[in-house]
């Protein structure tokens, strides 16, 4: 009686008769693909050329002459900048000394840390998209947060993703 299994050897011979060469009916599958692949690649191809070409040649630039000059003014201003920044610093230590000399026992001072300020005002209203969203599509965004992600960890305090202190 005749084997009923193909041997293992013939079947590849049949797939891949050669190292790194398609099999006859693999070539006959997809030849007629060859002319739309080859269309769309040399589409994508002077695509990527284009837009190469065009950023090299929106930033080319034919004359340096300028950019000594920039630089020199850069470099007053930062001195300028400096400078009063640093008379600036001594002013406000003179005044501080005085003042502090004069009503050290009279008024208590009280440190606002504008950081954490600016962190609460700035993660309330934060972006455009959520108001919109909000206005348009109330139940899209999370309700505690008004993120798009529902259950999304605070940027502004990073942790892990299995984090659950939050909820």
């Amino acid at each position: 009686m005749a084997d009923p299994y193909v041997d293992r050897k013939e079947a590849a011979k049949s797939y891949r008769p050669h190292n790194n060469l398609m099999s006859d009916g693999l070539k006959r599958a997809r030849e007629p693909f060859r002319v739309r692949n080859a269309v769309v690649g040399t589409t994508l191809f002077a695509f990527a050329v284009g837009v190469w070409a065009y950023s090299i040649s929106a930033v080319k630039q034919d004359v340096f002459d300028d950019v000594d000059e920039e630089a020199r003014a850069l470099a007053r201003a930062r001195e300028k900048s400096l400078e009063e920044q640093e008379a600036e610093r001594k002013l406000v230590d003179g005044v501080a000394g005085i003042a502090i000399t004069k009503t050290a026992a009279a008024v208590p001072l009280t440190v606002v840390n504008p950081v954490t300020n600016a962190v609460s005002v700035g993660a309330a209203g934060r972006g455009v998209l959520p108001p919109i969203a909000d206005r348009y599509f109330p139940r899209l965004l999370d309700p505690s947060t008004k993120t798009l992600v529902w259950g999304a960890p605070s940027v502004d305090s990073m942790g892990k993703l299995s984090d659950r202190s939050r909820r």
